[in-house]
């Protein structure tokens, strides 16, 4: 097995959002060679539990763009608006692909997680 690089992103929280932030509400983490997006943890009550997300949905296209063409900031501002909107996500799930709903949910800091990226070298 090839040894990769990841670099981890939470993306549910930002520092200073006011209240009409919203957010899909997913930890992803990216892989540094392929550039592959992939949800590593879903928090419990946000807006990505609520559509279905899992541990390990490789997101391949966010409202018809697609993810490895975007840097960590597009991403971050394709996943941002207004709470109560959506966003389209198309998902890999083993060999399913799927267009999933996103209702956008407020920015929350969550108790014991805080924005980081950290490289991952398994």
């Amino acid at each position: 097995m090839a040894s990769r690089s990841w670099s981890a992103a939470l993306l549910l929280m930002a520092a200073g959002c006011t209240a009409s932030v919203g957010s899909i509400g997913a930890v992803l983490g990216r892989d540094n060679e392929s550039q592959a997006l992939y949800v590593r943890d879903v928090p419990r009550g946000l807006a990505a539990e609520r559509a279905g997300l899992i541990p390990g949905d490789e997101l391949v296209m966010i409202d018809g763009v697609y993810v490895r063409d975007l840097s960590s900031a597009q991403l971050r501002d394709r996943l941002r608006g207004a709470v109560g909107s959506a966003v389209e996500i198309t998902v890999v799930r083993g060999s399913d692909v799927r267009r999933v709903r996103v209702v956008r949910s407020e920015l929350k800091a969550h108790e014991g997680l805080k924005p980081r990226e950290e490289q991952i070298v398994p």
